[in-house]
């Protein structure tokens, strides 16, 4: 099952997917939570400390790749299996949720 929760800012967004989540990991299912929120929270939610939270590295953009297609088209594609890059770079929440930072904006500007 893959659920994605999307809308406007301050609706609880973040709120319902840790709950989600939470709820999932407890019944004994296998849960990634990626947050992609420019101002992540997420982990937070998902019980890490503040500490945990701020130390999160988000996804290198060295995970894509360019590539072009039989018929030429360019397209992007991930250089590694999305079990990999969850193995990899995901960090275990207290109740199990598998959580992975999409990317922070360092400055002004970017992003």
């Amino acid at each position: 099952m893959k659920i994605a929760i999307a809308g406007k800012g301050g609706t609880g967004k973040t709120t319902i997917v840790g709950t989600l989540a939470r709820v999932f990991a407890r019944q004994g299912r296998r849960v990634l939570a990626i947050d992609a929120d420019s101002n992540p929270n997420l982990a937070l939610t998902l019980g890490l400390s503040r500490e945990e939270t701020a130390a999160l590295a988000p996804l290198p953009r060295t995970l894509l790749e360019d590539r072009t297609d039989a018929e030429g088209n360019k397209t992007v594609g991930l250089r590694m299996s999305a079990e990999e890059i969850a193995r990899q770079y995901g960090v275990s929440t207290p109740d199990g949720v598998t959580m992975m930072l999409m990317g922070k904006v360092e400055h002004a500007g970017v992003g």
